[in-house]
């Protein structure tokens, strides 16, 4: 659950909707003001910014044609936003996902290619998005997120050692004596004498490094 001691600035035409809502049932406190941009979410700290739209209004007219038009409305607010904030998405809101709301989400994008759009059926799953990215932004899950990934990166190295010492040519106590010495394959194939010392039939295991059979 977020913070419940930070506020989200809400703007006034957001009030009493679905999203502020779901908002505060996830334990975030509202502030609503009318000197925000229109539509927008702003969290602390320097977190990013929504900007909330129905998907229908993105555009002059609807539904969209071959001479479709981006709302100047929202056009100019989009570019103030990004202007002043580091980080903007705009969050569509569509019951519906079909072909005319494609054309639509397409034809932002072309007009503003580093704007990140985020579309949403209603307001329960827009709220529920916002907070999913604010969350994973936020050092705490950013390092959860690191550290699970280097783990993962380490189980997959590991992965891939045993199936190279599995496909070795050799008795299956030799290959359990290979993992037990070597913990990469960039040690396996750099093993040498001393490194084999104490094998069983080291002399072959040896033998076989030093021909160049072990291709990676």
């Amino acid at each position: 659950m977020p913070n419940s001691a930070a506020p989200v600035i809400v703007h006034c035409s957001l009030s009493n909707s679905d999203l502020t809502n779901r908002l505060q049932q996830k334990g975030h406190r509202i502030r609503y003001g009318t000197g925000t941009t229109e539509g927008s979410l702003i969290f602390p700290n320097g977190g990013p910014v929504f900007i909330v739209q129905q998907l229908t209004k993105t555009i002059q007219n609807w539904p969209p044609d071959s001479e479709a038009v981006v709302d100047r409305d929202l056009l100019a607010r989009l570019i103030k936003a990004k202007q002043v904030h580091a980080t903007l998405y705009l969050v569509t809101v569509s019951p519906l996902l079909g072909l005319n709301e494609l054309k639509v989400i397409s034809l932002l994008q072309e007009m503003l290619p580093d704007l990140k759009i985020l579309p949403t059926k209603d307001g329960r799953e827009c709220a529920d998005a916002v907070c999913n990215i604010v969350k994973v932004r936020e050092p705490e899950t950013r390092q959860i997120i690191e550290q699970r990934m280097e783990m993962s990166v380490e189980e997959l190295k590991k992965s891939v050692f045993q199936d190279v010492v599995n496909s070795l040519p050799f008795q299956q106590s030799v290959k359990d004596e290979l993992s037990n010495k070597f913990s990469s394959v960039a040690g396996l194939i750099q093993a040498n004498e001393e490194s084999l010392s104490g094998m069983d039939n080291s002399e072959n295991v040896l033998e076989f490094f030093t021909e160049d059979k072990v291709t990676v």
